[in-house]
C-alpha cells in the first residue's frame, strides 16, 4: 500500500510488523510522519496521483479486517473525491509487468521526468532520460493490464465488504 494512502491504523500496523522490538515513540513518529506527507492530496495544488494495487493489497488484512476496511474505504473515499486514479490488477492476471518491483514515475512542469524505485532499506532515482523512458512503457503495460478505474473501485468495495463481514464474525 502506497504510503500517501496509508490510514495511520494501517501505517501503525506495518511499521510494528517490521520493528517489533522498537519502542512506542518511534511507531509514533513514523505514524505522524506518513499522516502528514499524506495531507499533500488534501491541497489544492495536489499532484495527479495514478496508483496501481494489485489485489492482493486489498484482500490482506493488515491492522485487522476492521482496519482494512477501514483502510479501504478511504482509498475509495479518495478516489471518489477525484484526488487519485486508482486500478488494481486483479490476482487471475497471473504474470505482470514490474512484478515484485515497486515503482514511482514523477512528471514536472519545469523539469524532464524521473523515476524512483524502492527495495527494502533503500532507494534509486532514475534520471537517465533512456531508463525513465524504458520504466515509462513498462509501466504503460501494466496500467494495461489493470481492471479500468471504475471496475478496480468495484473490486476494492467489495473487498471492503468482505472485511466488515469478517469483522463481524469475530
Amino acid at each position: 500500500m502506497p504510503g500517501l494512502l496509508q490510514t495511520a491504523e494501517y501505517t501503525r500496523a506495518v511499521t510494528l510488523a517490521s520493528n517489533p522490538f522498537v519502542a512506542e515513540e518511534y511507531i509514533q513518529e513514523k505514524v505522524a510522519a506518513r499522516v502528514e506527507r499524506a495531507r499533500i492530496l488534501d491541497d489544492t495544488a495536489r499532484p495527479a496521483y495514478w496508483v496501481i494495487l494489485h489485489e492482493h493489497v486489498v484482500r490482506v488484512p493488515v491492522g485487522g479486517d476492521a482496519g482494512m476496511a477501514a483502510q479501504l474505504d478511504h482509498i475509495t473515499g479518495l478516489a471518489r473525491q477525484r484526488r487519485l486514479l486508482v486500478q488494481v490488477l486483479p490476482t487471475n492476471v497471473g504474470a505482470y509487468p514490474l512484478m515484485g518491483r515497486m515503482v514511482r514515475l514523477f512528471e514536472f512542469e519545469d523539469a524532464p521526468p524521473t523515476g524512483y524505485t524502492e527495495a527494502v532499506y533503500s532507494g534509486n532515482l532514475l534520471d537517465d532520460p533512456a531508463l525513465v523512458k524504458r520504466v515509462q512503457e513498462t509501466y504503460d503495460l501494466l496500467r494495461a493490464a489493470a481492471l479500468p478505474p471504475e471496475a478496480s473501485l468495484a473490486l476494492i468495495e467489495s473487498a471492503e465488504e468482505d472485511h466488515r463481514r469478517c469483522a463481524g464474525t469475530t
